[in-house]
């Protein structure tokens, strides 16, 4: 993991059980393969849902399997809530 932090990385800080998974792990990797736990992702995609008020979709919630795709979804969201204000 490089030294700046996305959105993505510094959301699964919060969530996964060993955080020290996280420093191996690039934008595009697949973080189950990784070592990452479904609990991990369940906590991730329960914490988005939560901040941003609204459930996942099927695509966002297939988009959490990589550190690019939980910062493209946490980008929609953000332009989302944007528009709504």
């Amino acid at each position: 993991m490089s030294d700046q932090l996305t959105p993505g990385h510094a959301l699964l800080l919060e969530f996964v059980d060993l955080p020290e998974l996280l420093d191996g792990i690039g934008r595009d990797d697949d973080l189950t393969t990784a070592g990452l736990n479904s609990g991990d992702l369940i906590r991730l995609a329960l914490a988005i849902e939560e901040q941003t008020g609204n459930p996942l979709d099927d695509d966002e919630l297939t988009a959490l399997h990589t550190v690019a795709g939980i910062d493209q979804v946490l980008t929609a969201r953000s332009a989302d809530v944007s528009e709504a204000a």
